[in-house]
């Protein structure tokens, strides 16, 4: 077998189109370019040239691959998965084919102008996408505040979340995942909100029992001194949902799965 038929199989068990091997640019505007991948035609900020996950995005790779592999095992054609903290919605769209024409992702992100790039590239590359803007918070309705990203101390716009120390940037409102009514059962859930991931898990806590679905969440050691985190909630939190630890990814991304789920 060539090198080429290879790279088709390899892209094709992924669920990737070789179709779509070749990557070009072919629009620009003040801070956007669009790029044709492999795994979709997307929209990237001009502004951040080191940012990782464009990066990651324009050369034809799955930015959190391993995350996405773990999702692959709980999705199931026809259902709902949550994608909080959809970044570019790279993501999002991946897992919009895996639950297929009958299911639907509900994406989320708290960033305007992130949040303004999600929903074309949603838009551009599904029709089973509802992106959500606002903060996923434990409470609905409250004004929080997004930081002007300084690329001087992150070039990625991933790497900034809701400013929970001064409250300063540009002005944002929380959301729930209990406050949005989902129709179809729910199999999956992501969170990465950079430091906010308890408040959104606490704020999805009806919607957790009603539907048992794996979660994978991120744990911010980076950020644990200056947003004053403590892991020990997280463990007292999984516990009092009657879920436990199933797995680790990357260091820093935690699988929870209900405590009567098999272990795999």
């Amino acid at each position: 077998m060539s090198y080429k038929e290879a790279l088709k199989n390899f892209l094709k068990q992924r669920g990737l189109d070789p179709s779509r091997l070749r990557r070009r640019r072919s629009r620009r505007t003040d801070r956007l370019t669009e790029y044709r991948t492999v795994t979709g035609t997307y929209f990237l900020p001009t502004d951040a040239p080191g940012d990782l996950i464009a990066e990651a995005i324009r050369n034809n790779r799955v930015f959190d691959e391993p995350i996405l592999d773990v999702a692959r095992r709980y999705v199931a054609p026809g259902t709902t998965v949550l994608d909080v903290g959809s970044n570019f919605g790279q993501m999002a769209v991946l897992l919009s084919r895996m639950v297929g024409s009958d299911g639907v992702v509900h994406a989320f992100d708290a960033d305007d102008f992130v949040y303004s790039i999600l929903e074309k590239n949603c838009s551009r590359n599904a029709t089973n996408i509802v992106t959500h803007f606002g903060a996923v918070h434990d409470v609905a309705g409250q004004t929080l505040h997004f930081p002007v990203q300084d690329f001087r101390r992150f070039d990625t716009y991933g790497s900034y979340g809701i400013d929970y120390v001064k409250g300063e940037g540009r002005p944002v409102k929380t959301i729930t995942i209990d406050q949005i009514p989902f129709e179809k059962p729910v199999s999956f859930m992501k969170v990465d909100v950079q430091g906010g991931d308890l408040f959104a898990l606490r704020g999805a806590v009806e919607t957790i029992r009603r539907h048992q679905m794996p979660i994978v969440f991120e744990y911010e050691y980076l950020f644990e001194d200056e947003l004053k985190l403590s892991f020990q909630e997280y463990v007292d939190f999984v516990r009092s949902i009657d879920y436990r630890f199933e797995k680790v990814i990357m260091g820093q991304n935690y699988l929870i799965v209900p405590t009567s789920s098999p272990r795999t």
